[in-house]
C-alpha cells in the first residue's frame, strides 16, 4: 500500500508481561479464578449475578492460575476474570473473562502456554506498552472504552487517546473477517488472495493499484455514521483513473 511500518508486531509478543499483570491483578484483588461454564456466565451477567467464586482468598487464586498455566485444568474449566462491577450499566464492565484455557499451538510460539489473554484483556496493555498515541478502532467496540481505561489505571500504566470510527461498507461486499474466514476455512475460495475475495491481497491480485484504494480512501474520508455504504463502483472509477494513467495502451490489427 506503499505505507512502510516502524515495526510489525504481535500480541504474542507480551505473552509474559501479560502474565504478570495478571498475577499483580490477583494480588491487589482485582481479578479471581472462576469455574463457571460459558453460559453460566453470559446468563449471569446478563442478570448481574456474581459469580459463586468472586470473593474467594487471593492466594487460593493465584495458586489455580498458576496451575492454569500448568495445564492442571481441562478447557473451559477455569477462567481468570477481571472483579469490576456487577451491577454497571454497561455490561461490558461485568467481570470480563481475562484468560481461558486452550490446548492449541500457536502459531507464532508454538506449545509454551496453554492459556491465553482475551481481547479485552490485550488490547489495551499492549497499546500501553507500544506507546501508542492513538488508539483506533470502529465504533462497535465504544462500549468497551470503560473496560480499556479500567484496566488500564488498575495497572497504573500508561493510558493512549482512544478514537472510534465508523466501519467501512460497500455495496455487495461481506468485509466482516469472521464472515470471510468461513469462505477461506470452507474452501469457498482458494484463499484470503482470491480475487474474489475484498481484501488487500485479493484486490492486488485482481489488479487494483495501491494508489488507486489510498485516493478512494481519502476520497470517501473518516465518519462515525454506521449507515453508509459506499457503492462499490466508487473503488472502481479510482481504480480506473489510475490505471489510465499508468497503464500502456496498445492497439491491434488482425490480418
Amino acid at each position: 500500500m506503499g505505507h512502510k511500518p516502524w515495526k510489525i508486531t504481535y500480541a504474542s509478543d507480551y505473552l509474559d508481561q501479560l502474565y504478570d499483570f495478571a498475577v499483580q491483578l490477583i494480588k491487589k484483588d482485582k481479578a479471581f479464578v472462576c469455574h463457571q461454564t460459558p453460559e453460566e456466565i453470559k446468563r449471569c451477567r446478563a442478570e448481574k449475578i456474581p459469580s459463586p467464586w468472586r470473593d474467594r482468598p487471593i492466594e487460593e487464586s493465584l495458586k489455580l492460575f498458576e496451575d492454569m498455566k500448568k495445564g492442571k485444568f481441562d478447557e473451559g474449566a477455569a477462567t481468570l476474570r477481571l472483579k469490576m462491577d456487577m451491577n454497571h450499566e454497561n455490561t461490558v464492565m461485568r467481570d470480563l473473562i481475562a484468560y481461558r484455557i486452550k490446548y492449541v499451538p500457536h502459531p507464532h510460539i508454538g506449545e509454551k502456554w496453554c492459556i491465553y489473554p482475551s481481547y479485552d484483556y490485550t488490547h489495551c496493555i499492549n497499546d500501553s506498552l507500544e506507546d501508542i498515541t492513538h488508539s483506533l478502532c470502529t465504533l462497535e467496540f465504544e462500549v468497551r472504552r470503560q473496560s480499556y481505561f479500567w484496566l488500564l489505571e488498575e495497572l497504573g500504566i500508561y493510558k493512549p487517546v482512544v478514537w472510534e470510527y465508523g466501519r467501512l461498507n460497500l455495496t455487495n461486499c461481506v468485509l466482516s473477517k469472521r464472515r470471510l474466514i468461513k469462505l477461506v476455512d470452507d474452501k469457498y475460495v482458494s484463499g484470503w488472495d482470491d480475487p474474489r475475495m475484498p481484501t488487500i491481497v485479493g484486490y492486488r491480485r485482481r489488479g487494483f493499484t495501491p494508489e488507486a484504494i489510498n485516493t478512494f480512501c481519502e476520497d470517501i474520508g473518516v465518519t462515525r455514521n454506521t449507515t453508509v455504504t459506499i457503492d462499490f463502483e466508487v473503488l472502481e472509477n479510482h481504480v480506473r483513473e489510475h490505471l489510465n494513467i499508468v497503464c500502456d495502451r496498445f492497439t491491434c490489427f488482425l490480418v
